[in-house]
């Protein structure tokens, strides 16, 4: 288990989520909605290390560790 702090760039978006390194985006992002519902309706995408995620491969493939930070931007 490890967590992860989503941010977003307008700072509307600050929270830690427990995952596994095997969860991906994808899995996760409606437990991220859940506790922002305003992201909805809203065309999101991920960064990590300012490289743009694919929202299927999963935490591991990117070496993400307890603690990292994975920036969310609105399209």
């Amino acid at each position: 288990m490890i967590s992860i702090i989503f941010i977003s760039v307008d700072e509307n978006v600050h929270y830690s989520l427990i995952c596994k390194n095997t969860d991906s985006i994808n899995s996760i992002e409606n437990r991220l909605i859940k506790e922002y519902p305003e992201l909805s309706n809203t065309d999101n995408y991920f960064l990590y290390k300012g490289k743009e995620m694919n929202k299927f491969k999963i935490f591991e493939d990117y070496k993400i560790k307890n603690g990292d930070i994975i920036t969310r931007i609105q399209k």
